[in-house]
C-alpha cells in the first residue's frame, strides 16, 4: 500500500490481474486492453514518471 492507506498503481495491477482468468489467452480484447492501460501506470510510477503518462 502507498502513501497513508492510497493504493499504488503496481497495487491496482495485482487487483486487475486477480480479476482476470488465469491464462491470458483467456483473456477477451477488453480485458486484454484493461490490463495493458494498467500495467503502463504501473510502470510508469516504478519509473518515476507520472502515471497518466504526462513527464514529471
Amino acid at each position: 500500500m502507498g502513501f497513508l492507506g492510497r493504493k499504488t498503481e503496481t497495487d491496482r495491477l495485482a487487483d486487475t490481474l486477480a480479476g482476470l482468468p488465469p491464462q491470458p489467452a483467456d483473456w477477451t480484447p477488453e480485458q486484454r486492453a484493461q490490463y495493458t492501460e494498467q500495467s503502463n501506470r504501473a510502470m510508469r510510477e516504478q519509473n518515476d514518471v507520472d502515471p497518466n503518462g504526462s513527464p514529471s
